[in-house]
């Protein structure tokens, strides 16, 4: 926070985190630094502000559909986090979102989430707030998943070396990443090598391979090949 604010003094900015982050002295850090937030809050691990709200005459509740999906939110402002922070004030937000049953789910499906926020609540803001709180997500999926799961190794190269080794392994880690995210954005023949192969990893393979098989003139001819669903051929003599 203190290189952020270094860096960017002015810029207005909204925290999202999971759970672990909904404490007196963490929220407390975050209004030195006038940062916003909204931060994930568990029942269980805040029975004292979720009987606060079950018990408060000031609650509120709102339901929405939007394209099919029926929203219940509760809220309420200015509650105490806890009981040993009591001066620690915040608002609250929860929803239960049921989705309609599909093919896939052939039930309805319900979730609950619950959210302690800085940011005023009232009933035409409280889409954007959850969308906001739900954001987090995203970015685990789009990013700490993908570089966990689709082939740049992220846990096994974060270990390495006793002084700059994983720094210089994460570094490179990222700068793929980023190099892929461009050519899934711009690079048509990637797009096409992509869909060819289903996943980020299944074509990282493909390429792995064909590297070690061929001599490889372009970038454009790697990427030409294997949308085209050539992966090579070995010929057996059945006699």
């Amino acid at each position: 926070m203190d290189h952020f604010r270094r860096e960017h003094p002015h810029l207005r900015a909204i925290v999202v985190q999971d759970g672990l982050f909904s404490n007196a002295p963490y929220l407390r850090l975050l209004k030195d630094y006038d940062l916003r937030y909204i931060i994930g809050a568990k029942p269980g691990d805040h029975k004292f502000l979720f009987n606060a709200i079950d018990s408060s005459d000031d609650t509120q509740d709102v339901e929405m559909v939007v394209q099919g999906i029926h929203y219940r939110f509760r809220f309420i402002n200015n509650v105490s986090l806890n009981a040993s922070n009591p001066e620690v004030r915040v608002n609250f937000l929860e929803v239960y979102e049921t989705r309609p049953d599909t093919k896939k789910h052939p039930e309805p499906k319900r979730m609950r989430f619950s959210w302690v926020t800085d940011l005023p609540l009232d009933e035409t803001n409280l889409m954007k707030i959850m969308r906001a709180g739900q954001s987090r997500w995203k970015i685990e999926n789009e990013t700490i998943n993908t570089l966990k799961n689709q082939g740049y190794h992220f846990e096994h190269n974060y270990g390495h070396g006793y002084k700059h080794l994983s720094t210089v392994f994460a570094c490179l880690m990222m700068l793929a990443f980023l190099v892929n995210q461009i050519e899934q954005l711009c690079d048509v023949l990637f797009q096409d090598a992509l869909k060819q192969r289903g996943r980020l990893k299944y074509l990282r393979k493909t390429m792995e391979v064909m590297f070690q098989q061929f001599y490889i003139e372009s970038w454009e001819a790697l990427y030409g090949k294997i949308a085209e669903g050539y992966l090579g051929s070995i010929q057996l003599d059945s006699s």
